[in-house]
């Protein structure tokens, strides 16, 4: 399966969130995923017009040559979350059970990610695995 730019962004999205504390305007990049910095942010503006998250920032451009072709000057994901139509789609092409914990969710992200040969989105998933892992040791001790 190949995923497109939306459901690459979205994937990241959803393996940023399931961090006890994410930070999906920090780590959900066109730089950290290897997107072109147009196509990143018209696929924010799609995902968040089809519902699969909310509360990000699409800024326009009244000039559109200041901005991509759509007018945009740029997105902010600071509020930026999944809905649960987005997470429940994300589950479903990834084959994740909504009951499996975070470190399960992204162990299966990556596992998926490396299978489709998505070596980008695979690498942001394993940098997410290791944090997720690295804060229940911290629980732990």
């Amino acid at each position: 399966m190949e995923l497109d730019v939306k459901q690459q962004i979205l994937v990241a999205i959803y393996t940023e969130y399931q961090k006890d504390i994410p930070m999906i305007h920090k780590e959900v990049t066109p730089t950290s995923l290897g997107i072109e910095k147009e196509k990143f942010d018209i696929a924010i503006a799609k995902l968040e017009n089809e519902g699969y998250i909310n509360n990000s920032r699409v800024v326009t451009s009244k000039k559109q040559r200041e901005g991509n072709q759509w007018g945009i000057a740029m997105v902010m994901l600071d509020f930026a979350k999944m809905t649960p139509y987005g997470i429940d789609y994300v589950e479903k092409i990834i084959g994740i059970n909504n009951t499996d914990n975070a470190k399960s969710k992204v162990s299966r992200v990556v596992e998926k990610c490396g299978n489709w040969g998505m070596e980008q989105l695979k690498d942001f998933g394993v940098r997410v695995l290791s944090e997720v892992i690295n804060h229940q040791i911290d629980k732990m001790i």
